[in-house]
């Protein structure tokens, strides 16, 4: 075995460190601090849920796992260098559309979520998603839509007492 299996492939530009590893890391590093400071912003935890655990806590203990991982991505295809031929040949692939269909999707959700509210932006994700992926049992489809929003809700509003921002459904309860 040839001291060169221990790098990536010339083709990478690696030599320390895989570059599009990197730029991956970089992408995760920049999403972990936004939600790191996002979290910090976070409502006091409601008393029913005690002092053991407050609704920033979680978010953060989240991103400084990720933050951990994904300082090991650049690097990883030195513990691995009979994979990253591989690797390198499936991102060389051409990106399937329904991939970007489905970002697109998502993002335009996101965006609408303050108008829509919490839990009409489940009920839109659950109901849109599997339709744009293909699924073509509508019943199915339906149900799982108006149930898991319901019980998302129920949970966390009635049972945990926590807020659920009521967007457009406000104009409704009035």
């Amino acid at each position: 075995m040839s001291n060169e299996s221990n790098f990536a492939s010339g083709k990478s530009g690696a030599k320390f460190f895989h570059r599009k590893d990197l730029y991956l890391a970089l992408v995760l590093v920049a999403f972990g601090a936004f939600v790191y400071n996002e979290a910090g912003k976070f409502p006091p935890a409601p008393a029913v849920l005690g002092d053991t655990l407050n609704a920033d806590v979680f978010p953060k203990i989240l991103v400084i796992i990720l933050l951990f991982l994904t300082a090991i991505i650049p690097f990883e295809f030195k513990l691995t260098p009979e994979k990253i031929a591989k690797i390198d040949k499936d991102r060389n692939e051409k990106t399937l559309p329904i991939t970007w269909i489905t970002i697109f999707v998502l993002l335009t959700i996101v965006f609408l979520t303050d108008f829509l509210g919490a839990v009409l932006t489940m009920f839109v994700t659950c109901l849109i998603v599997p339709l744009v992926w293909g699924e073509r049992n509508y019943v199915a489809v339906a149900i799982y839509a108006i149930v898991f929003p319901a019980c998302v809700w129920f949970l966390f509003n009635q049972l945990l007492g926590l807020y659920f921002a009521p967007g457009l459904l406000e104009v409704f309860s009035r």
